[in-house]
Order: C-alpha cells, then structure tokens, then sequence
C-alpha cells in the first residue's frame, strides 16, 4: 500500500519556527528613525581585545576619540558645536588617560540620544563636556617636584613663589647666611635666622614655636585652601600632606622700612634654593 507523504511533509513545514537573531548594536555613526542628527556609537572594546588583541582595543579608542572631536567641533554641520578650548581641553586630558575614552564614548553617546532624539538642549552636553577635565583629573598631581628652584629672597613684599608639591613630595629650602637686612628703620640687622629671642607679635605670619621676627618662613597651602606656616631660617625640609603649593616670605607684617645691608656700594641679597632632598 502507498501511503501519501503530504500530512509529513505538511507536518514538517509546520513545524516551530527559528527565532531571528536580534541585530547587533550599531557601531559609528549612527541614526535611529526620527533623529536630528546622528551620534557616535562606540564600540564593544571588550570584545575587540577578545578578538584582536590589546592592539585592536587601543586603535579603537583613537578613532572613538578623533570621531567625537569632529562632532564637539562643529564639523560635522549637525547643529552640535561647543567652544574649541573645550573639546581641546578634553583631547589633552583624554590622550594622557586613553583608558578612559571608553567611559567618556559611552556617556557622550547617552547625552547626544537625548539631542538628536529627544530634543534636549544642547546645555547638559556642554556643561558635562566643560567639568570632564577635571573630574578626570581629579586628586592627581600634574606637576611633581622633581627640579632645582633658584631665587632671591624679596624682603619688600609678602610671600613670593608658588612652587607646586605633590602629596609626600619633600622640599629642601637653603637660605645663604651671610646676607643681611633689617625689618625697622635703624634696628638690628639679621639674617634669615631673624632676631634671636624676640618674640613676634600676635599679628605676624608665624607666631607658633620656633618663629622669631624677620627670619625666613614658609607657607603651604593645599588645594582645597588648608594653610600651613613655618619657620625655616637658614635651612629645613618640608613634606607636603597633600598636593599644594609652596611660598616663601620673612616673618613681617609692614614691608616699607625694610632694607638690605650695604657696603662699599655692594648690597646683600639672600638666595634661596628650593630642591628635593639630595639634588645637585
């Protein structure tokens, strides 16, 4: 007997339907229906560096951060465009830290949806674009002490330098003994150890022990505005607890009657070296 194959064949037609797979992210520039504009997709980095290595990961973000920078610019024409110091603030910033272009793509992408999508303003963008050197800069030392600083102690005036620290960087701060001055009309003269035993008065920089009126002192202060005084005299080191800045000054209150020695048509003039510990 010959048996149809129609109702298996019917049967196997019928049967339970493969899903379609979703489509992958978009990658580039990109638009969905309805947009102003487009914006920058970034890509999947993790799974670049799974599939091309560490090399593959690193273009990627180049290209990630030069493509941003022509829209931050205005030069895609795409009614986006923020003053140039911030996007170059940014790329200086961004291609000292390349690791974190990839946060920086991901949230730059959700602020132009709520643009080219939503019809947001373009304020939110700029004001986030405007603080991101800082926040990703934050609690680094850009400028750590590493170098000699030469000056002359300046007695007509109040502090002078301002020479950075980082967080436990160590200042050396040598004074020459030998120059001299006064900080009253016909008083003694003295060098940067001041006036041996006196006591400074309550209205003067450095009052704390150790401080004596016209010796030479120091100030640091920290980048949230934490001061620091202390005296110095001929030499001392100083740590810095946190990144700050360093200054130099005599313990005075009143500048015009201040003078140096002079002899035979020579004035004394007090150096001072700034430098870390062991430097040459």
């Amino acid at each position: 007997m010959t048996r149809s194959l129609l109702p298996l064949l019917m049967l196997t037609a019928c049967g339970p339907k493969k899903e379609v797979a979703p489509a992958p992210p978009p990658v580039g520039w990109h638009a969905e229906e309805g947009w102003k504009g487009q914006c920058y997709f970034p890509p999947d980095f993790d799974e670049l560096e799974s599939t091309g290595g560490i090399s593959a990961r690193k273009m990627a973000r180049q290209k990630a951060l030069e493509e941003q920078l022509t829209q931050w610019r205005g030069q895609r024409q795409d009614g986006v465009e923020f003053v140039s110091s911030l996007a170059d603030d940014v790329e200086t910033v961004l291609l000292g830290r390349p690791e974190q272009i990839e946060a920086v793509s991901r949230k730059n992408l959700e602020l132009c949806k709520q643009v080219m999508g939503a019809g947001a303003p373009l304020d939110e963008w700029s004001a986030w674009l405007r603080a991101l050197p800082d926040k990703l800069t934050a609690g680094e030392c850009l400028v750590p002490f590493t170098y000699t600083l030469f000056d002359y102690l300046e007695i007509v005036g109040g502090w002078q330098l301002s020479v950075p620290l980082c967080a436990g960087n160590t200042a050396e701060i040598v004074a020459t003994q030998a120059d001299r001055y006064r900080i009253t009309q016909g008083g003694d003269w003295m060098n940067v150890t001041g006036q041996a035993g006196a006591v400074p008065p309550s209205d003067y920089p450095c009052t704390k022990e150790g401080c004596v009126p016209g010796m030479l002192i120091g100030r640091f202060v920290t980048e949230d505005g934490v001061e620091e005084i202390f005296p110095i005299g001929v030499t001392t080191t100083y740590t810095a607890p946190r990144h700050g800045t360093l200054s130099i000054s005599i313990n005075d209150n009143t500048w015009y009657d201040n003078t140096w020695y002079k002899s035979g048509g020579l004035e004394d003039h007090t150096g001072i070296t700034i430098s870390p510990p062991g430097a040459e």
